[in-house]
Parts: C-alpha cells; structure tokens; sequence
C-alpha cells in the first residue's frame, strides 16, 4: 500500500517536476517540466501546474528534477508564467544555437510543441500523435518537419530518466529513478559504503528491522529526519546492483 500522505511530505512548493508517462510502467517521463504550486499533505496529493494548465496528482506519479533540465525542452515549452524560468531566458533559449539543433520550432506552428505535450499526457502514442499531427499541421508544414518533431519529442519522453541521471541533475545524494521506489546511488555514495539521504543529503546509517516470524530486513536510515531506504532497493552508479557490507 502506498502512503501517499508520506510521499507529500517530501515535495514542497515551487519543486519543478516532470510526470511518469500513463500506462508505460513508470519509466518514461514527461518531455516537459511542472511546477509545484500547492501541497494538500492531509489528502496526500499536489497541484502541479504543466505547460498546458494545472493537475490534482498523487505524487508517485512525479518525480523531482533539476530545472537545469529544461535546457533540452522545447523552449515553446518554457516561455510560459507557470515556470520559475524567467521570459528573457525563454527567449534566450529559443533563439540559441543549441536550441535550433535540438528542435526545428521556428519551423512548426507556435502552439505545436503544446499539443504535442496535451497528448502525451493523455497517453496518446507516438503513432497517433504523428497523425493527429499531419492532419492538424501538414496544410502548413512539411511532412519530414512533423515527423521529426514528433519522433524526437517522444523519444525525449523514453530517454529521458538517463538523461537526467547522466546530464541534468547535479547528483550529491540516493535519487528515485523508478516508480516501483528504486533508487540510485552516486559514485561517491557507493566508494563510502552508504548512501546519503535523498530528502536532506545527509549520511544515512545501517540499521536492521525486525519484523515477525524472526525475519530481519535490512535499511538505511537518516538520523536527521528518519527517512528510510531498504538496501535491496539501492542501485550502483550505473543501475547495477549493489551489496552493502
């Protein structure tokens, strides 16, 4: 059972955020970032405001990440309001040379990268997304423009938990990398022997809990704000897994 009180608990207004992709098991995220705007810690659940407006959501089904992450969004994505982000860096964004190479916005209608964002929070596949695509746009852009959009943003989507693993984020402590509560360690982590706390960054301890019928489960625990993680739920550097000593 999910204690989604819990879960609540350890988000915090402003916390940019990116959401697990419905019905793909948790391990593709959003190709675009949320923030959030209001922690309800009684109910458990959190507004999150998305590009395309805001969402009541559990928060198993987020996850935190850098904002440096935008740097590979689609900056059509960015120039909104809802983001920490300020407009002039928007812009900045969408008119860089980097931009232009990772996405051909100049060529696509300004509310492309939006609808494609709609879709693919309603769970829509690639497939059906190209081809509500051709026949919303192709009157006004050529079909290699809109295939190549639409194939890059969703494989933004499915590639996105490495890319944030290995370029966004800036890594000091255990982070979640799968919704069935897996995480990873650093590199540094794994040469001390323990992880540190993915809530405060603090160094976590060993412990042991004894639990019925004599069996022992074996946990890392924060001394400071007693977070827990079980050892067998901790992966290497490279997702490998790991046996503590």
């Amino acid at each position: 059972m999910i204690d989604y009180w819990a879960l609540a608990k350890s988000f915090k207004v402003g916390d940019t955020v990116q959401r697990y992709a419905p019905g793909q098991g948790g391990y593709s995220l959003s190709p675009f970032l949320g923030r959030v705007t209001a922690v309800h810690r009684g109910l458990g659940v959190l507004d999150v405001q998305f590009p395309y407006g805001q969402e009541r959501m559990f928060p198993d089904d987020i996850v935190k990440v850098n904002q440096a992450a935008s740097n590979w969004m689609p900056p059509a994505l960015l120039d909104t309001t809802y983001m920490t982000l300020d407009t002039e860096r928007a812009r900045e964004l969408w008119a860089s040379t980097r931009a232009s190479k990772l996405w051909r916005s100049l060529e696509v209608a300004p509310d492309f990268h939006m609808t494609l964002a709609r879709l693919w929070a309603k769970g829509i596949d690639e497939v059906s997304a190209y081809d509500f695509a051709w026949r919303r746009y192709a009157s006004q852009t050529p079909d290699d423009v809109l295939r190549d959009e639409v194939t890059k943003f969703y494989r933004l989507g499915r590639n996105m938990v490495e890319l944030r693993i290995q370029q966004h984020a800036e890594k000091t402590a255990a982070y979640w990398v799968a919704q069935n509560r897996t995480y990873r360690v650093t590199q540094e982590e794994h040469k001390a022997g323990s992880p540190n706390c993915p809530k405060c960054g603090k160094s976590m301890r060993k412990t042991t809990y004894k639990m019925r019928e004599g069996q022992r489960l074996r946990l890392f625990a924060c001394p400071k704000d007693l977070y827990l993680l079980k050892a067998t739920d901790l992966l290497g550097p490279d997702g490998e897994p790991v046996t503590w000593s």
